[in-house]
């Protein structure tokens, strides 16, 4: 893994202290990440989810995306997560998936890091 890969999972541990976070180095110098039991929202069963993501070896000049939950959500009223940047289920690391798509349009290294990408992926979830 690249250093500035290193930097951004240290980033996300330390952003998500209370929630397992898996890391398997990628073969062109990136990481697969899952950060595990992450609440997404009481509209949703179950309420918890790992959110998993590829951290490419451009980081931090390509943006973070997609991020993916859990296959197996679904909401509280009945209805499919599905539809305005949600789609799946898809298979992803061998987990069925719900692919989140909430691209960066104006990518700025500076202050748009993996660990920030994922808060933003979290609240938007959690406000759907």
């Amino acid at each position: 893994m690249t250093p500035e890969i290193e930097q951004a999972i240290a980033e996300i541990k330390q952003a998500f202290p209370e929630h397992p976070v898996d890391v398997q180095a990628e073969s062109n110098g990136g990481a697969y990440i899952i950060v595990n039991n992450v609440l997404i929202g009481e509209q949703y069963i179950p309420s918890t989810s790992w959110v998993g993501f590829v951290i490419t070896f451009q980081y931090p000049h390509a943006d973070v995306y997609p991020h993916f939950i859990d296959g197996g959500l679904r909401r509280v009223d009945g209805g499919l997560i599905k539809g305005d940047g949600l789609s799946g289920p898809n298979p992803w690391r061998d987990r069925p998936a719900i692919q989140v798509s909430r691209r960066s349009k104006r990518l700025n290294p500076a202050i748009d890091t993996a660990a920030t990408k994922l808060t933003k992926v979290i609240s938007w979830l959690r406000s759907r």
